[in-house]
């Protein structure tokens, strides 16, 4: 039972179960909700702690080292630590279909995947929240705004995820 937790992939119910959990979780302890885009506005603001942009002036980023900076932390830490406990190198650039049928160079690959975090980041900022924060915290409290912004999210996500299987893996 314990290599199963640390050695093979869990089933999506049960990451779904332990996902949700956090949700009341994060209320009882914390009384906050829980997302991650905030958190890596704490980052932004650690590397660039006389910025002039307004967002990240305001009262979530006075405290750089709070939970949410934390979170993202360990969310990075338990990626290398999950990746090595598979046996998986600790970094790497495959991406699996995506970097298996493209050929580019790896300043290519990184400007491409670059540009997407910079728009992910830039369309959690638009939608006041990120996926997870809308999706599993905003859905769960039956707020519209989270329901409206989780269709356009998978809305779009397919979208692209079509244009760049036809136009740049030529019909995978």
């Amino acid at each position: 039972m314990i290599s199963f937790i640390f050695v093979e992939p869990w089933p999506w119910w049960l990451g779904g179960i332990v996902i949700g959990l956090l949700v009341p979780l994060m209320y009882y302890f914390l009384n906050t909700a829980l997302g991650v885009s905030t958190g890596y506005g704490n980052f932004v603001k650690l590397l660039l702690p006389k910025t002039k942009l307004k967002w990240l002036n305001s009262d979530s980023f006075k405290n750089i080292f709070n939970w949410r900076f934390f979170f993202i932390t360990g969310m990075i830490i338990g990626g290398i630590i999950s990746a090595r406990t598979m046996g998986l190198s600790f970094a790497t650039t495959d991406m699996g279909v995506f970097t298996d049928k493209v050929t580019w160079p790896f300043i290519a690959l990184a400007g491409w995947f670059l540009a997407g975090g910079f728009l992910l980041g830039l369309g959690a900022r638009m939608a006041d929240g990120c996926t997870s924060g809308h999706s599993i915290h905003g859905i769960a409290n039956f707020h519209l705004s989270s329901i409206v912004a989780t269709v356009f999210f998978l809305l779009f996500g397919a979208i692209t995820v079509f244009l760049i299987r036809t136009f740049i893996l030529g019909g995978v």
